[in-house]
């Protein structure tokens, strides 16, 4: 099979941070709702065994919130050091599906698997769901341009393509 696109990107924390910023500013609001929704949820729990006085759940619900935050600040710990490692993508992209190299292993995923594609001023986001994606740098084009690439996933996935406007 002929190679349509070939595109190659490092993943630096420079470009990882430009990919969160994008993503809260698509799917933050989301997020803080769901957040909003839970901690609503458990302080009606807390209030709810304050007023019958059950100590053991209220003790179990502060033990539980302690654990959590420790949890996801070992998380964000982990995803620090992940960002501050240099990993080279390359990304292979044929009529049927896309193979994506990372070291020595390569992956192939369908464009139906894809679930948005975002083009950015200096990015291609394609999200594999709502939290992860990969990273294209427009200049990371070896085979094609990006606006050959532009107008090819627009055409393979034309429900999930959007250009984003400069904010």
């Amino acid at each position: 099979m002929k190679i349509l696109f070939k595109n190659t990107t490092k993943y630096t924390k420079e470009n990882c941070n430009e990919f969160i910023e994008f993503h809260n500013r698509k799917y933050g609001k989301r997020e803080i709702l769901k957040l909003g929704l839970i901690a609503i949820a458990i302080l009606y729990i807390f209030i709810f065994n304050l007023i019958y006085k059950n100590w053991k759940l209220i003790l179990g619900i502060i033990l539980l919130g302690i654990v959590l935050y420790f949890i996801q600040n070992n998380m964000n710990i982990k995803k620090e050091k992940k960002r501050n490692k240099v990993k080279e993508y390359s990304f292979y992209f044929y009529e049927k599906y896309i193979k994506v190299k990372c070291r020595k292993e390569f992956d192939r995923l369908f464009y139906f698997n894809l679930h948005k594609i975002f083009e950015t001023d200096e990015y291609f986001y394609l999200y594999l769901d709502e939290k992860s994606s990969f990273i294209l740098r427009k200049d990371g084009f070896e085979i094609g341009t990006p606006e050959e690439f532009s107008k090819f996933i627009k055409e393979k996935c034309p429900l999930k393509y959007s250009k984003e406007r400069k904010h």
